[in-house]
This record gives C-alpha cells, structure tokens and sequence, in this order.
C-alpha cells in the first residue's frame, strides 16, 4: 500500500515538473482558468496522498487489534 502512494506521488511530482512551466496561468479566458483549476486538483491529490502515508499506521494497528480480538474470540469459544 505505502510502495503504491509513493508511486502516485512520484508521478504527480513528474507531472508537476513537465507542465508546470508549459500551463499559461497568467492568460486571460479559459486557458488561465484551466490551468489554474489544474494546479488545484493536482494539488489535491498530492495532500491526498500525504494525508493516506500519515494515516497508514493507525489503519495497521485498527486491523491487528481487530485481529487479535477475532482470535481470543475463537479462543474463548473453544473452552
């Protein structure tokens, strides 16, 4: 899971980098527009992914705790 996020960031970071310098932010109309609401939304899915790395852990203990409380269930039952 942590190898796939990283992944998308590396390539939201390459696509950062190639269009960045070719988007026309300071145009007039719709190209101005596009690009910023472009930024944006990459900006988005880069604080996405940084917000699923700082919460992987807790996510990993939630699962084992839910784990261990499955097996002393079926411990308990076997007495």
């Amino acid at each position: 899971m942590k190898n796939r996020i990283l992944l998308c960031l590396l390539c939201i970071g390459a696509l950062l980098y190639i269009a960045v310098p070719r988007l026309p932010m300071f145009e007039d109309g719709l190209a101005g527009w596009f690009a910023l609401v472009w930024l944006v939304l990459c900006l988005m899915a880069v604080g996405g992914n940084i917000a699923a790395i700082m919460y992987l852990p807790k996510r990993k203990r939630m699962i084992r705790k839910v784990k261990l409380d499955q097996e002393k269930r079926v411990r308990l039952r076997q007495y």
